[in-house]
């Protein structure tokens, strides 16, 4: 990255001698340093806003540092800062694409962060190859279904579908939910074979998703869910989804489930019948 922000940095300069100086809301490269070195979140992210509008050579190399925080709020604002100038996000993006390829789980991390946040729809392809790598951890992972989420096009979703099968519970569930988040998205079929996932996390998000999208077909297993899942949660947003769907088969689980020892649960089942018709 050192490298990519040493030519950044050049270009920055480059554009600053060639045009009027912009004050960025009062911001400076100086300011910016000072919130780093205080090591605040808050205090980055109110001096990378201020410098929205900052045309320096420093503040670029300063900023492109922070795309490799291990925070992902500081990441995120210093993409919403290069998103800003689409010049230096291109040369940016195209390093991001080459370590969503060939880059460590971090390294790939960072990558899919930027890329979803300034909305690189062209790195799409590499994300449903990267999505495949046996050598990409779970933070990894996480950070591109994150990205295809934050994009919302349809062309990401053979990357939340290889996601919904990863071993790793947290990212199974991260999918199912970014799969309402697509544009345009007119099924719920992949997430529906994830209600009777191992994980309560992955269930849960399930029958949101399900419900959410009125997946009908779904209905009777959530009807089982609502009255014998183990966990509290899961039967709760089974009662919702329920609801959602508005199935008049579903009042008899409904009716079990108002009877639940989960307060949660019979509110949310009570709500679920009042709103049959």
């Amino acid at each position: 990255m050192k490298n990519i922000g040493t030519k950044l940095a050049a270009v920055a300069f480059l554009a600053f001698v060639a045009s009027p100086a912009y004050a960025g809301k009062g911001g400076s490269a100086a300011k910016i340093k000072d919130a780093i070195r205080s090591g605040s979140v808050d205090a980055i992210t109110a001096e990378i806003e201020r410098a929205e509008s900052l045309t320096c050579s420093e503040c670029v190399q300063a900023v492109t540092n922070l795309l490799e925080d291990d925070r992902y709020a500081v990441r995120e604002v210093a993409a919403w800062w290069f998103a800003k100038r689409p010049g230096l996000k291109d040369l940016v993006a195209a390093t991001m694409v080459d370590d969503l390829a060939n880059g460590s789980t971090i390294k790939v991390r960072n990558a899919a962060d930027f890329l979803g946040r300034t909305v690189t729809y062209t790195s799409l392809p590499t994300l449903r190859v990267a999505i495949n790598r046996d050598n990409i951890g779970p933070e990894g992972k996480l950070a591109m279904v994150r990205a295809v989420s934050y994009m919302g096009h349809i062309g990401g979703n053979p990357v939340l579908t290889t996601a919904m099968a990863d071993r790793d519970a947290g990212v199974r569930a991260a999918a199912v939910t970014a799969w309402r988040d697509i544009l345009g998205q007119t099924s719920a079929a992949p997430v529906a074979g994830l209600l009777a996932d191992a994980d309560a996390n992955v269930r849960a998000a399930a029958a949101t998703t399900v419900g959410g999208m009125g997946h009908v077909a779904a209905a009777a297993q959530l009807e089982t869910m609502v009255v014998s899942d183990a966990d509290p949660v899961v039967r709760r947003n089974a009662a919702w989804a329920l609801g959602k769907l508005g199935q008049q088969s579903s009042r008899i689980a409904l009716a079990t489930a108002s009877t639940d020892n989960s307060g949660l649960v019979r509110m949310t089942a009570r709500a679920a019948l009042a709103s049959l018709k």
